[in-house]
């Protein structure tokens, strides 16, 4: 059961750093991160064969290269750019990487030949949907722990049980009366009478038995 509930403190603490995909080659696209999160954000196809490219947020250029080049990175330390697919990764992300993203693409004449922008939406891991993903996940792990504390429980019902102990005598009232009208020959010919006896589970224990001669 410790297992299943490391497990769980596992994946929650996992979806503090949980990985969105944005497709932001369509103009005007809404892209949506978690806050601390990573972000991958698709701003072209391949930039290995574009003149030159820049991605602008708040007026600031905040990535620029052209030819299979990075010119230039704003956020460089928390952050890659992939020429060869035109995918532009955001780690950590914070509020202030939210906002509106303006990507400007040049020819080799300098001329801007398009220009495209994308919203960032930032979001705390409590309302962003990926509830929806971790709780299959949860439901799944919580039953495999509530089968894992089923069969402990059919095992130990199943094991052998313990042999009982033997029953002994604890104690015996043993009386013996001569019996009315008649002599006592050599070997007195008694009647017992017997007392209660009882019978119990406690440890083996030796009683003299007590016989009153009447």
């Amino acid at each position: 059961m410790q297992a299943v509930i490391g497990l769980l403190v596992m994946l929650l603490r996992v979806s503090h750093g949980v990985e969105t995909y944005c497709d932001g080659r369509q103009d005007g696209a809404q892209c949506y991160g978690t806050l601390g999160g990573t972000v991958v954000l698709q701003l072209m196809d391949n930039a290995s064969e574009i003149f030159k490219y820049q991605l602008i947020s708040n007026r600031t250029v905040i990535l620029a290269g052209g030819k299979n080049q990075i010119l230039s990175n704003l956020i460089e330390n928390r952050s890659s750019f992939t020429p060869s697919d035109g995918t532009f990764r955001i780690n950590t992300l914070s509020w202030t990487d939210g906002g509106e993203y303006s990507l400007e693409i040049f020819d080799s004449n300098g001329t801007r030949s398009e220009q495209r922008t994308l919203h960032l939406i930032i979001r705390e891991i409590g309302n962003f949907p990926i509830i929806a993903g971790v709780l299959p996940a949860l439901v799944i792990l919580l039953a495999v722990g509530v089968a894992v504390v089923c069969a402990h429980k059919k095992q130990e019902n199943n094991s052998p049980k313990e042999e009982e102990h033997e029953q002994e005598l604890t104690y015996a009232d043993v009386r013996a009366v001569q019996l009315p009208g008649r002599q006592m020959e050599q070997r007195e010919e008694v009647e017992v009478e017997y007392g209660q006896v009882k019978i119990s589970q406690r440890p083996q224990q030796t009683v003299e038995p007590t016989i009153i001669i009447k």
